[in-house]
């Protein structure tokens, strides 16, 4: 995946295509934020033609060039497996969600679990949110991308930071590891500890953690809050990646 931003620049010229060139001008975007460890200002666009889209541009470009496209396209809906494999992260963090998590829930304090690298704190905290961010930082031994945190964070596992930070009035997690119960472990550990700060996970509906019993539909709130939250925060491909308020 090294090369990965090479390949999309070759075949964007190689295409000569609007659509194409917005898509990669966006991806370069992204790129450029995350590799500088900024938070977008806002949400990217989403990434990815969708099939009419995809005939459009074929149209345009000629059948010779189908198999450019089909690369490219390819190559839209692996951002996130870039990103991940590059910076270590799986959300793209942005000021304009953090801040609306900040006003229209009045937060003050957040701990960040299972944060990873840390990039949403990095955001939450530009915002002017004070931050704490957790980890148990066990992939970190593994990847090279562990030792370039976006923010702070402390060795410690989610249900013990739960447990110890309890004057926060946010718990935030971003796509919790896809192995384990971790996540419900969490909503146990924030309903004995603090159950009066807001919990919120990031994330895909039935695919950003690997327990069925956490998709529960009885545990998730609909607020208009989190309705205006969640407009700003738009998926960047195909992953209908939104925030999850837990009761």
């Amino acid at each position: 995946m090294t090369e990965y931003i090479t390949k999309i620049n070759q075949l964007d010229q190689e295409l000569d295509n609007e659509i194409v060139h917005r898509q990669v001008n966006e991806i370069r975007q992204i790129d450029n934020y995350v590799k500088k460890q900024k938070p977008l200002p806002q949400a990217p666009n989403m990434l990815g033609l969708l099939p009419d889209q995809f005939e459009d541009i074929l149209a345009d470009i000629g059948e010779d060039k189908r198999s450019s496209l089909t690369a490219i396209n390819n190559l839209f809906n692996n951002c996130r497996q870039y990103l991940s494999l590059e910076y270590g992260i799986w959300s793209i963090a942005n000021l304009e969600t953090a801040g609306l998590i900040k006003d229209k829930l009045g937060i003050t304090k957040a701990l960040e679990i299972m944060a990873g690298n840390a990039f949403w704190s990095k955001a939450l905290e530009e915002v002017g949110i004070e931050v704490i961010s957790t980890d148990s930082l066990e992939w970190a031994k593994t990847s090279k991308t562990g030792s370039e945190p976006f923010h702070q964070v402390l060795d410690l596992a989610a249900s013990d930071a739960i447990k110890k930070y309890r004057d926060v009035d946010l718990v935030l997690c971003s796509w919790s590891p896809n192995f384990g119960q971790s996540d419900l472990k969490t909503v146990e550990a924030w309903r004995t500890y603090n159950k009066s700060s807001y919990l919120l996970f990031i994330g895909e509906r039935d695919g950003a953690t690997n327990s069925p019993q956490f998709w529960r539909s009885d545990w998730f709130k609909k607020t208009p809050e989190l309705a205006e939250i969640n407009r700003s925060f738009k998926s960047y491909d195909f992953i209908d990646e939104q925030i999850f308020e837990i009761r």
